[in-house]
């Protein structure tokens, strides 16, 4: 096995300051790693992105811990290093699956709030999407992209307090797309607001913080688990995960993440999927015990 990060952008021998800790951990647990260059890699020069990876003389299953990837930059990333005996552990198609929503939608339909999707092809129209939002009547919703919201922007560019309210809807989704700019991801997707049971305010953009968990799950079996967020007391809360199993293990994935939280009904739902290569670990993520788990559950 073998970790690829990406370096800091000024050095190739350093890596990203993000990552820093996970490197170490990774370092401390003798686990390989490769360092590429994310820049080059956004503009499509791979042989400059990959230009101080080692090939290796056997094949070797390859992780990719870095920022997020378009599906075509994936799977030009994921030949490149073929060619190079590194084989990533998730391939371009279960990539793409975790990662973009409509494609996982239909998998967690049943346990995750309800959601409409469609591309964005042209210049937003809201009477392009009047049928995504006739769906939720004058329910409160939220708008992301296939992959990200603007959460942290959360009155502005991320709730709608009534769908039918069209301009207020069309002022929140025009905001969100001028915030995405060119990191927006192939469409507009709308989600039920679902009532959570609340932790806290962030203490910076005052967004209101739930009681998630971000659920790692390697080759159908849970790897470890973070609680979400950083902030605020989550009073003992243990995650029900048993529920969600005939659903995890039946995701096209060997790799991936699963946000869970609580509603205020005492319910447990999914919020979201995600390719376990590029999602985010918690500041209050144990990274060395992070790593001693993914060293321990490889098997290639």
């Amino acid at each position: 096995m073998r970790i690829i990060f990406c370096d800091s952008g000024f050095s190739p021998k350093e890596v990203d300051y993000m990552y820093a800790e996970e490197y170490k951990a990774a370092k401390q647990h003798f686990i390989p790693t490769s360092l590429i260059s994310f820049e080059a890699l956004k503009k499509g020069n791979i042989d400059a992105a990959l230009k101080h990876v080692r090939a290796s003389d056997e094949k070797i299953q390859g992780i990719y811990r870095g920022w997020m990837l378009r599906p075509e930059q994936y799977r030009q990333f994921y030949e490149a290093l073929l060619v190079k005996n590194i084989e990533l552990i998730n391939t371009p198609n279960e990539y793409k699956f975790c990662h973009y929503l409509p494609e996982n939608y239909e998998a967690i339909k049943a346990v995750t709030p309800k959601t409409t999707f469609k591309p964005l092809t042209s210049d937003f129209d809201i009477k392009d999407f009047e049928a995504e939002l006739d769906v939720f009547g004058n329910q409160p919703i939220v708008i992301k992209d296939y992959v990200k919201s603007q959460k942290h922007y959360w009155e502005e560019a991320c709730f709608i307090p009534d769908a039918s309210d069209r301009q207020k809807a069309d002022a929140i989704i025009r905001k969100f797309i001028e915030l995405q700019d060119v990191d927006l991801n192939e469409g507009l997707v709308f989600r039920e607001f679902v009532e959570l049971e609340e932790l806290t305010n962030h203490s910076q953009s005052g967004m209101p913080l739930t009681k998630e968990f971000r659920v790692f799950i390697k080759d159908g079996e849970v790897m470890t688990i973070f609680k979400y967020w950083d902030e605020g007391d989550y009073e003992n809360v243990v995650p029900e995960i048993e529920s969600f199993r005939t659903i995890f293990t039946s995701i096209k994935s060997r790799f991936f993440t699963m946000d869970i939280a609580k509603k205020k009904n005492g319910e447990w739902i999914i919020v979201e999927l995600g390719d376990g290569q590029v999602a985010g670990l918690p500041d209050n993520a144990d990274k060395a015990d992070f790593y001693a788990q993914l060293k321990l559950t490889n098997n290639t």
